[in-house]
């Protein structure tokens, strides 16, 4: 009975040692390889989305323009309605201008959960083929029926890699590359 006490300290060592997370990516991008920008994503989790996004994209090898240099450029476009001339006038411009053929546009919504649980994340993002303005592929993340167990920036990271691995699984890559 003595190791008890013993046993249970090293338990608990060992479950608070895991708490910390700590991950990163290296960007693996060939001279000519597939890069994309995302547009920043509406709601108030867009901007945590959006780094989850890119990360998770870069692992799968996909490049992505980084936001400095992405928002002084659309900072003057207030609605980009993807069915106006002007939105596909303004993607080109983006397109051109990033040195992209591809954006990624969104949002991202916390919905309350049941009782004491974590809000639920929803996440719409599409695939814009700045050429034509038209969407190319459309991922949405969410169910009304879960709630996050841990917290919601944990569901807007598992929000952007089942996506980021969707859009793979469908054929995103061979996409990007033509």
């Amino acid at each position: 009975m003595k190791f008890w006490p013993a046993l249970a300290g090293a338990m608990m060592a060992l479950t608070l040692g895991g708490c910390a997370s700590t991950s990163s990516v290296v960007m693996h991008q060939t001279l000519g390889g597939p890069k994309v920008a995302i547009l920043p994503l509406e709601g108030p989790l867009g901007a945590q989305a959006v780094d989850f996004l890119s990360s998770e994209l870069g692992d799968k090898g996909i490049a992505v323009v980084e936001r400095a240099k992405l928002i002084p450029l659309i900072a003057v476009d207030t609605d980009l309605s993807p069915t106006s001339p002007a939105a596909v006038q303004s993607f080109a411009r983006y397109g051109e201008a990033l040195d992209v053929r591809y954006l990624f546009a969104g949002t991202v919504s916390a919905v309350p959960g049941p009782l004491y649980s974590y809000p639920h994340v929803n996440m719409t993002l599409r695939l814009i083929d700045v050429r034509s303005g038209q969407t190319v592929w459309l991922g949405r993340y969410g169910n009304p029926l879960w709630s996050s167990a841990i917290s919601t920036q944990g569901d807007v990271q598992r929000g952007a890699r089942d996506l980021v691995a969707e859009f793979v699984k469908v054929g995103g890559l061979a996409l990007l590359a033509k």
